[in-house]
This record gives C-alpha cells, sequence and structure tokens, in this order.
C-alpha cells in the first residue's frame, strides 16, 4: 500500500500538479499584471482596509482570521518537513519553493476570493465559504464536490504534524507516549469544538510568539556559521537544474526529485490551491471578498520566509546530509551548534507551530464534513479523526508525510480545474 502512495506522490507532483501550478500560476500572473508585486509592497495599504471596511454584525476580525491562516500554514511543514524534502530532494528543492510560493500566491488569492464571493450565512452569526461552495459554482454537480469534501475531510485530519508534536514531546522531555497522546488528543478536540472562532483566539496569541522567536533563532545561527552565504545560493540554485550528487548520508538526488519535494512541499507548508485558507476566510468580516484575499500574499510570503530561513539553517552547518532519522534531530543538531538545551526549545517551538495547524485543520476538515451531511457529517469525522490520530501515533512519521501528500495532490487537481472554471469572476483589486 505505501509503495502504491509513494507513486501516486511521484506522478501527482512530479507531473500533473507541477504543470497545473505552473501553468495556472503564471497565468494568473501575467492576467493580473503582477498582481503579488503589487500588493506586497503595500501592506499597510492591505491591512489598513481590512480595519475601515468590515461588516458588524456577522462574521471574525479579519486580523484574527489572518493569524488563523498562519497557524495552518506556518506549522512543521516548515521545519520538519521541508528538512525532509531536501534531505531527500537535495538543494536544489528550495528553489522549486521558491518558485511554487511565486505563482501560488494569485492561486491562494483566487481561492479566497471566490471562498468569500459564494459564501452564505449560517445559523452561528458567521459564514461558509470555501472551495465546496465555488466547487458547485465551477462544475455543477454535487458528485465532485462531495468528492472533494471527503479528500478535505481526509487532509483536514494532519497525522503527520500531530505525529512529530507527540514524538517531539516524548523524546524531549521523556513523557508517557500514552499521556502525550491523549492530552494532545483532548486538546485538540476541545478548541476545534469551539469552531474557527475558538481557533482565532488561539492562534493570535500563539502565531506572534513563534513566529518572533523562530525567525531571531535561525538569523543568528546562519549568520554566525563559517558557509559563504552567496555560494550556498549559487548551490541551490545549480541543484535545482543539474541535481545533486551524493554526499555523506545524501544519497543524492535529480532534477525529478528535487521538483517533487521542493514543490509539494510548499504546497504543503504553505496550502497553495488545498482549500483549507478559502474555508477559514470566508468567515471574515471584510465587505469585499478582495479585501481579505489580498492577505494570502503576505501569509504566504511569511510562510516562505520560515522554510527558507530552516533549509538555509540546516544546509550552512551541513546537517542536512548527516543522515538523521527526522527532519527535528537535523534542525535540533544545526541549532545546538550556537544555542544550549535546544531538544527542549525546539519540543516548545513544535508545539507552537504544530499544534496551531492540526488545529486550523481539523476545523475546516469539519466544516467540510458538515458540507456532506449537516447531522451525521460532524459526528463521523470525530469519530474519524480520534482513530487517524491514534492510529498514526504509532506509524512512521515519513508514512504520514506521504499519505498527507497524496491527499493534497488531489484535492489540489480539483480544485485548481475548479479556479481555472471560474477565472473570468476573479478580480485583482489594488
Amino acid at each position: 500500500m505505501l509503495e502504491i502512495l509513494n507513486f501516486a506522490r511521484i506522478v501527482l507532483w512530479s507531473y500533473i500538479d507541477f504543470i497545473l501550478i505552473l501553468s495556472i500560476g503564471l497565468y494568473l500572473t501575467v492576467k493580473s499584471g503582477f498582481f503579488q508585486f503589487r500588493t506586497i509592497i503595500k501592506p499597510k495599504k492591505t491591512f489598513a482596509a481590512l480595519f475601515n471596511k468590515t461588516e458588524k454584525e456577522r462574521g471574525i476580525s479579519p486580523i484574527r482570521l489572518y493569524f488563523s491562516s498562519m497557524g495552518g500554514s506556518i506549522g512543521i511543514g516548515n521545519v520538519g518537513a521541508c528538512i525532509t524534502a531536501v534531505s531527500i530532494g537535495g538543494p536544489g528543492g528550495l528553489f522549486w519553493m521558491w518558485v511554487a510560493v511565486f505563482v501560488g500566491m494569485l492561486i491562494k488569492y483566487a481561492e479566497i476570493f471566490l471562498g468569500i464571493k459564494y459564501r452564505v450565512k449560517n445559523e452561528n452569526g458567521g459564514y461558509d465559504g470555501g472551495a465546496p461552495h465555488y466547487l458547485m459554482r465551477a462544475f455543477g454537480k454535487r458528485w465532485i464536490t462531495v468528492i472533494f469534501c471527503i479528500f478535505l475531510c481526509v487532509y483536514g485530519v494532519e497525522i503527520y504534524q500531530f505525529k512529530v508534536v507527540e514524538d517531539t514531546f516524548v523524546d524531549a522531555f521523556g513523557v508517557n507516549k500514552y499521556l502525550a497522546m491523549a492530552l494532545l488528543l483532548s486538546g485538540t478536540i476541545y478548541v476545534t469544538c469551539g469552531g474557527v472562532k475558538r481557533l482565532s483566539n488561539i492562534c493570535s496569541i500563539l502565531m506572534p510568539l513563534f513566529l518572533v522567536a523562530y525567525i531571531c533563532v535561525c538569523l543568528y545561527a546562519i549568520f554566525h556559521s563559517d558557509t559563504n552565504f552567496y555560494a550556498l545560493l549559487g548551490i541551490v540554485v545549480k541543484s535545482a537544474f543539474t541535481g545533486h550528487a551524493p554526499v555523506g548520508g545524501f544519497a543524492g538526488s535529480s532534477v525529478a526529485m528535487a521538483i517533487n519535494y521542493g514543490m509539494s512541499n510548499a504546497v504543503y507548508s504553505g496550502d497553495i490551491g488545498i482549500g483549507y485558507d478559502a474555508a477559514i476566510q470566508a468567515e471574515t468580516k471584510a465587505a469585499a471578498p478582495h479585501l481579505q484575499a489580498r492577505t494570502a500574499i503576505f501569509s504566504l510570503f511569511t510562510n516562505c520566509a520560515i522554510c527558507t530561513l530552516t533549509v538555509l539553517l540546516v544546509l550552512s552547518t551541513g546537517q542536512w546530509y548527516a543522515g538523521h532519522e527526522t527532519g527535528f534531530d537535523c534542525a535540533v543538531s544545526a541549532l545546538s551548534m550556537h544555542f544550549p538545551h535546544v531538544k527542549q526549545l525546539m519540543a516548545v517551538f513544535f508545539f507552537l507551530a504544530g499544534w496551531t495547524t492540526v488545529l486550523g485543520y481539523l476545523a475546516v476538515g469539519m466544516k467540510s464534513a458538515k458540507a456532506i451531511s449537516l447531522n451525521k457529517g460532524p459526528k463521523a469525522y470525530f469519530l474519524y479523526a480520534i482513530c487517524m490520530f491514534t492510529l498514526f501515533s504509532f506509524i512512521e512519521q515519513d508514512t504520514a508525510l506521504t499519505v498527507m501528500s497524496v491527499s493534497g495532490g488531489l484535492l489540489l487537481l480539483i480544485n485548481l480545474l475548479g479556479i481555472f472554471r471560474l477565472r473570468k469572476e476573479l478580480k485583482f483589486l489594488a
């Protein structure tokens, strides 16, 4: 079964999704007149508009939703998964991450714009929106929407990051595995029961702490290493087009492997075209779709910065080819060259980053379950989530990451085709 999943991952990310991301992303870039560049140089304008043009009686604060988005996209995928991508695909994987982020900014803008445009009011004083709503408009067939929701339910149970957070605490603090699993699962279910509003409250507290601390730690370690920074960037670009020869515990990689792992990690860590952000951001108080959608560009830029810092950290210290079992071990080894008690510090970092992502994904999965069946969907989904979290607590991290990559690849395939069918509905307003 694992061999089939690995084969599906290669086919999806090296060929199908790779072509779709590049073609649709470049199409939107040209059509919009490089809108992502024009937006990112004016952050003040974007966030000022969010404060000034909002609904008063319904929805959630746009800024809180921004941090909810960050909580879902910035997580262990920016540390463990991107280190794994480079450890297997080589340094060139970072270059293809940049490519995916560049074209993915407008894909993410598009899905949030459409998710808000076709949202509907719900009984809780908020909105339901996102991909299930605009895909129905795009294809006109409920069965396509149901298939997408099923895949999003699978993707919403973030087994990889749940597993990594649990393993990290067990290893760093000697916590009993069953106790760690029970506490993490209980906290996850509690927050998810409160919906997106409770999620936004948690993320608006935890995410700024993680961002500031992690950026400072990585910058210090990178600029205090002996590696020439510009030579490092040269290796990244060269490896992206030539592959990389074996070195140390690294078995070597081809260009196809660099593309596969680099782009799939960018999509996974940044939630590009998956449907997560569209469902979360549809709850906004923002009066017009383009106002909230523009924040996706800043969210993805921040996400890319975290991934880049992480990869440069392990490249500059040479730990990427040292043959570590997990991305966590690699990051710990790299940072321990500069800081004491890194194992415990990284365990806290991984909790802040990973748990907010698990919460965000599960909240979106719950919305998808409701879209399939309003009454039975949430109950069945909770039972499924508990079973999967428990099962994958005893399975290898790489297996969990493969499951997430395949389900994400299938979601991306359906979602991008729907966005392309609705391309005339998009408006790129500065």
